[in-house]
């Protein structure tokens, strides 16, 4: 068992025992998505050379306020656990064993801007169609694209995205 399973066992237990493995799953998402995007805050959480206490005050800040007490309590195992540097891939990892345990499968969609709630729900239910699996959208934004969506559920990858159009389209004119 790797570090990184060991963790989002341990987050997954934690989560189900309390009745909030959603809003951790999402939460820890989030607070992965932010770390990696702050390379200073990253930094801090990963510098052993400061104490423990240092590094937790993350977990205490306001950012977290809002927070469940489980997600923080999992943020906190992951600092003290020296697994700071490992965030993003608990994250997947805990997102990948709550689909499981609801029967889902993990589909990592990019979109252009941000969705609501309707539009992720008629995404999902498309992405359900197109590979006939139920699915846990995990949703992030990458500008980059232009417009239209990305997603990768296991091995299959789903391009709509405006930029890769655009590329197909400067390959057939450079041919």
């Amino acid at each position: 068992m790797t570090t990184t399973s060991a963790f989002a066992e341990a987050i997954v237990a934690l989560a189900d025992g309390t009745g909030q493995l959603d809003v951790v799953d999402a939460e820890l998402t989030t607070v992965a998505r932010a770390v990696d995007d702050n390379r200073e805050l990253y930094e801090r959480l990963v510098d052993i050379s400061l104490p423990a206490s240092q590094r937790l005050k993350f977990v205490e800040s306001e950012a977290l306020a809002a927070a469940s007490p489980t997600t923080r309590a999992a943020l906190a195992m992951i600092i003290t656990g020296e697994a700071a540097g490992d965030i993003a891939a608990i994250s997947d990892a805990v997102s990948s064993s709550a689909s499981a345990r609801r029967s889902r499968e993990v589909a990592e969609v990019t979109v252009a801007a941000p969705l609501d709630d309707a539009a992720t729900e008629r995404l999902r239910t498309a992405l359900e169609r197109t590979t006939g699996k139920s699915l846990d959208l995990k949703v992030t934004v990458d500008d980059s694209l232009v417009g239209g969506v990305r997603a990768r559920v296991g091995d299959t990858v789903i391009d709509g995205s405006i930029a890769s159009r655009l590329a197909a389209v400067r390959t057939q004119l450079s041919a």
